[in-house]
């Protein structure tokens, strides 16, 4: 992956992925592996911000770095990376690139990809809407706050709340 890489939102606007944002996605990979998780969920994403050193110190003044760690893998349906059919092509044609219904982020060694889990996606996504030109690492941490509040999910289960999340941001 490039570090101009784009990510297209619903009004079809241009964001770029900062080199700082692709190296907390490929932290995120690397801890998904080490924790034997198959994906990248919203656990190795705060994980991963945590490591960053812009904002980590902010969020680690509410997020606690051992319990994050020590919450065991999510349940409920595995996850999978599906293939996009592509609605033009013949039964037949191969087509030029297989495109899949999430995103996939090297390890820094560029050795292994590990996809984002459904939940992690729409977390990604999420905070795509709040870049503005460039996607930053802070603003993944306001989409996994944005969506904390729709789908308590790991935030809930360390007692953190969204906006205790988006308050240490607010500090930087």
């Amino acid at each position: 992956m490039e570090a101009k890489q784009t990510l297209m939102n619903d009004q079809t606007e241009q964001v770029y992925v900062s080199e700082a944002l692709l190296g907390v996605m490929r932290a995120a990979a690397a801890i998904a592996l080490r924790l034997g998780e198959p994906f990248i969920t919203t656990r190795t994403l705060l994980l991963a911000l945590l490591e960053e050193p812009q904002i980590g110190p902010a969020l680690a003044s509410v997020l606690p770095n051992d319990r994050l760690e020590a919450l065991p893998p999510g349940e409920g349906p595995k996850y999978v990376a599906g293939r996009i059919p592509e609605p033009h092509a013949q039964l037949a044609e191969r087509v030029a690139m297989q495109r899949y219904d999430t995103l996939a982020f090297k390890v820094p060694d560029g050795t292994q990809s590990v996809w984002l889990s459904r939940e992690a996606l729409i977390v990604f996504q999420e905070g795509a809407q709040r870049a503005e030109g460039h996607y930053l690492p802070k603003h993944l941490a306001f989409g996994i706050a944005a969506q904390a509040v729709r789908t308590p999910g790991v935030l809930a289960s360390l007692h953190v709340s969204p906006g205790a999340i988006n308050d240490a941001l607010f500090k930087l």
